[in-house]
């Protein structure tokens, strides 16, 4: 089996497997939103919302690791937050 043949069935089951996540995520974003009173448009885009930041993140991890840079870390905000375990 040549390397090409190996990568683009690969690169076909990823997309097969991807399209059934991005749907049945959809479907239940979609279902948990209108459960909670919210329809229309609002019902319909908020399911891109939660999918779209998943997307984006997954990018900024595979863009670092192609320019072999590390993974960025969470915002320097974050030294600032208060761990209530750790207070007296």
């Amino acid at each position: 089996m040549s390397n090409q043949l190996i990568r683009i069935t690969t690169a076909l089951a990823v997309v097969a497997v991807a399209v059934v996540a991005a749907i049945i995520s959809y479907q239940h974003a979609y279902e948990l939103v209108r459960s909670h009173g919210e329809s229309g448009v609002t019902a319909r885009l908020l399911p891109f919302t939660v999918d779209g930041l998943i997307w984006v993140a997954s990018m900024v991890v595979l863009d670092a690791s192609c320019r072999n840079q590390p993974v960025p870390g969470r915002p320097a905000c974050r030294s600032a937050s208060v761990n209530p375990a750790t207070e007296s």
